[in-house]
């Protein structure tokens, strides 16, 4: 196993363990909640605070909420559309990767964010990196889970998920209101970026 996935995994377990020490998912669904946690945590970041980003590019709240609604229906749209092509790939996991990847460019450019055609270019990205990893995910994590435990192991995700929401959206504020939003946006691109270099890199056996 390359050193960089070696040294990620090491740090995911310990995270994982320190908040399910009893669990009793197997290591390939631990590694999906924790680097799925982690994109949910990222996204939690901003997301609370996109309209406040959106009024200091000196645009309205309608406008965020139309820009918002076009990452939406772009990623909706596109999991549509995309969902059959989806199924025809061998090695799914990888779109989990490449939609971690895209978003790190996503939030590169709000770091650099200077015009609205921009911004909404970047809604749009984001929208297709949603629907390449999102379907990509379920299916991955659908694959390991057991009948028998299935709501535990479904839980589990959603009920660590939550939490993360809930710091990252705390965090996100405090580090928005001290910093500015261009920091928030670094941390963010960097982190998407590891993770899909992490998937990648892991030996495919694994997922």
């Amino acid at each position: 196993m390359p050193y960089f996935v070696h040294t990620i995994d090491m740090i995911l377990r310990r995270l994982f363990l320190f908040a399910l020490p009893d669990t009793k998912l197997n290591p390939s669904l631990r590694i999906l909640i924790s680097t799925n946690t982690i994109l949910v945590f990222i996204m939690q970041l901003f997301v609370p605070f996109y309209a406040v980003f959106i009024l200091r590019l000196g645009e309205s709240i309608a406008f965020a909420g139309f820009s918002w609604a076009l990452f939406y229906i772009v990623s909706g749209v596109l999991t549509l559309v995309l969902s059959r092509w989806e199924m025809r790939i061998k090695e799914q996991e990888l779109l989990i990767a490449a939609g971690y990847f895209l978003r790190s460019v996503v939030f590169m450019s709000y770091v650099f964010m200077g015009s609205i055609p921009q911004l909404l270019l970047t809604q749009i990205m984001w929208g297709a990196a949603a629907a390449l990893g999102n379907p990509a995910f379920d299916v991955v994590y659908a694959r390991h889970t057991d009948s028998e435990n299935s709501i535990l192991q479904w839980g589990e995700w959603e009920g660590i998920a939550a939490i993360a929401s809930g710091v990252a959206a705390l965090l996100g504020g405090i580090v928005a209101e001290a910093f500015g939003f261009e920091i928030v946006f670094l941390i963010m691109a960097v982190l998407s970026f590891s993770l899909g270099l992490y998937i990648w890199r892991l030996p495919r056996e694994i997922l």
